[in-house]
């Protein structure tokens, strides 16, 4: 199969033929020698952008660990 390069502006174009099933609107482009590899860019969800985690309280998760509670100092040790 062969596609045409086409000049568009400053930049060139491939047409994708109809039969080729795209699979994202972004593609990462390289050269491999004298071959040209097309790679589907792989959107990944930020999970800190959910409404649980911008709600989420930090400071009473903490107070809540017994394993983040004040210690009393056991020697010498000075605590500020």
């Amino acid at each position: 199969m062969t596609v045409k390069l086409r000049q568009v502006g400053n930049s060139k174009t491939l047409t994708v033929p109809a039969n080729i099933k795209v699979t994202g609107s972004e593609y990462t482009v390289k050269n491999v020698g004298t071959t040209i590899v097309f790679t589907p860019v792989v959107k990944r969800k930020n999970i800190f952008s959910t409404k649980d985690w911008q709600e989420y309280d930090y400071q009473t998760d903490i107070a809540n660990d017994p394993n983040l509670r004040p210690v009393k100092p056991v020697g010498r040790e000075v605590i500020d």
